[in-house]
C-alpha cells in the first residue's frame, strides 16, 4: 500500500511527526527532522506513539505540586516510632503490637506514596483509621483507653480543620471531608463509652460456681 505524498514531498505521518519535534525547539528539528525521513512510513506512527506516551512521563505530577498540607498533629502520628516486641511477652500483647506496628508500616507508606501522586486522600483516611484503631486496643484499662481515644480526638479535630479549609480551596474533595468525619464521631462515640465506663461502679466479682 503507498502512502499519499502531498504537494510539500512528504506523508502526513511523517508532516506530523517532524511539526511535533520543531514545536519544542528549532534545535530539536534540524536533529530529528533528518532521521525522521530515513525511516519507513509505518514506523513513523509508531515513533509518534512512543513520543506521545513518554513526553508526560518528564513532566511534574500536578498531584505532587498541589499535595494536601498535613496538620502537625497529624505528621506526629505518622512520625511514632514502632513498638518494641519481646521475645518474652504474651502472645495476645504481642500480636496487638505486631498489627499496631503493621498499620503504622503502612500509613508511613501510603503517606510516602501520596506525596507521590500514587495514592489518594481515602486512602490515606482508611489506614489512620485502622491505626487509630489497633492504638486503642492496645489497653484494656478503661482509663488508659479514654486518655488515647481523647488524644487520637484532638488529631481528628485538627485534621478536620485543615481538610475543611484544603476543600474550601478546591484541593480535596467534601466526601473525603465527609469520610473523616463519621471516622472522628465513631471515636467520639467509643471515647464517652469508655468515660461512662469509668463514672460507673464496678460490681463486685461473684464467687465462681461449685
Amino acid at each position: 500500500m503507498h502512502h499519499r505524498r502531498t504537494r510539500y514531498g512528504r506523508s502526513p505521518a511523517r508532516r506530523f511527526t517532524v511539526t511535533l519535534f520543531a514545536r519544542q525547539s528549532p534545535e530539536r528539528e534540524s536533529i530529528f527532522g533528518p532521521a525522521m525521513r530515513k525511516i519507513s512510513p509505518i514506523r513513523e506512527w509508531r515513533c509518534v506513539l512512543a513520543v506521545l506516551i513518554l513526553v508526560p512521563a518528564f513532566q511534574p505530577c500536578a498531584h505532587a505540586q498541589h499535595a494536601l498540607k498535613f496538620s502537625p498533629k497529624v505528621l506526629e502520628v505518622l512520625n511514632t516510632p514502632p513498638l518494641e516486641i519481646k521475645d518474652d511477652e504474651d502472645p495476645l500483647v504481642r500480636l496487638k503490637k505486631e498489627r499496631f506496628n503493621a498499620a503504622l508500616n503502612e500509613a508511613k507508606a501510603r503517606f510516602d506514596l501520596y506525596k507521590r501522586g500514587l495514592t489518594k486522600v481515602p486512602h490515606l483516611i482508611e489506614v489512620g483509621e485502622r491505626l487509630f484503631g489497633a492504638e486503642v486496643d492496645l489497653y484494656d484499662k478503661p482509663e488508659d483507653r479514654a486518655r488515647v481515644l481523647q488524644r487520637q480526638l484532638d488529631v481528628y479535630n485538627e485534621a478536620e480543620g485543615n481538610l475543611d479549609k484544603q476543600v474550601k480551596e478546591g484541593l480535596a474533595t467534601q466526601a473525603d471531608l465527609e469520610r473523616l468525619r463519621y471516622n472522628k464521631a465513631s471515636l467520639e462515640i467509643d471515647l464517652l463509652s469508655a468515660k461512662s465506663g469509668l463514672s460507673q461502679p464496678h460490681p463486685a466479682p461473684q464467687p465462681s460456681p461449685q
